[in-house]
């Protein structure tokens, strides 16, 4: 009997907040913040939105990973995004550490993310509620969108879908993840709106984008687009929100604005 009642203490103490967790994974980090698991953070990439004074190890690199260095933190949970090598995952998992492995990247993948690491952590509540925004579907009809980021353009299978459908919004492109940039792609895709992402530290609001419209103007065929005309050209910072994980939750204001703009 007092066996059993140390084992249930002990799983509640861990399922409360008891955990050590090494995130590979910026977005995912953003995740365990908004649940609540900022103090269990033990191991992080340099890139992951964490306070300045977190005590945190930043030095957590799934491009070059280092099974001595996460082992000196002493983690029991470990996060690995979905591009990473498996045989990371697999010499995680032989060194005993519970690892996780983000989903496939997919049109829903932002919320089972979230939902897989609230099971984690024992949070499933809180995931629920950081989900939430992105349930909500307009009854509205949607509008065409083409995001563009780092030389690629984000198609219907995305994981920037699942905001964008939550603001009333979907991809113009007809298919795929991430579509290779390219200015004839653009004009066949007769976009109502044009967002354009520029790498940052920090995030920025989504602003009307003047420099990228006069750029636009230049171009043989560009210059003719509906979106362009109406002055529906629009520019942020990347910084964590827009990384798959639960900071995408925090642009809904912005694609949602968008989105009234377009009526």
């Amino acid at each position: 009997m007092r066996a059993w009642i140390l084992w249930l203490v002990m799983s509640l103490t861990l399922n409360a907040g008891g955990h050590r967790i090494a995130s590979y994974s910026p977005g995912a980090t953003q995740t365990l913040l908004d649940l609540g698991c900022a103090e269990e953070i033990v191991m992080a990439t340099r890139w992951c939105p964490l306070p300045k004074d977190h005590a945190a190890a930043r030095d957590a690199d799934v491009f070059m990973p280092d099974l001595e260095r996460l082992l000196r933190t002493k983690p029991d949970l470990v996060i690995i995004p979905r591009m990473a090598n498996p045989l990371w995952a697999e010499k995680c998992a032989k060194a005993g550490l519970r690892t996780i492995v983000l989903n496939p990247e997919a049109k829903d993948s932002v919320s089972k993310d979230i939902r897989l690491l609230g099971g984690a952590t024992g949070r499933t509540e809180a995931a629920k509620k950081v989900t939430s925004p992105l349930a909500n579907r307009p009854v509205t009809t949607t509008r065409k969108i083409i995001v563009i980021w780092d030389g690629v353009m984000a198609g219907p299978d995305s994981y920037l879908a699942e905001p964008l459908a939550a603001a009333g919004l979907n991809s113009a492109l007809s298919r795929g993840a991430w579509i290779k940039f390219d200015w004839e792609l653009l004009v066949a895709a007769k976009p109502d709106a044009v967002l354009w992402i520029q790498d940052s530290r920090t995030d920025g609001a989504v602003t009307p984008g003047p420099e990228k419209a006069a750029e636009m103007r230049r171009i043989p065929g560009v210059r003719d687009l509906v979106c362009l005309k109406n002055k529906r050209i629009y520019q942020t910072n990347s910084g964590s929100n827009w990384l798959p994980g639960s900071g995408l939750t925090k642009i809904q204001g912005d694609l949602t604005h968008i989105r009234a703009e377009l009526e």
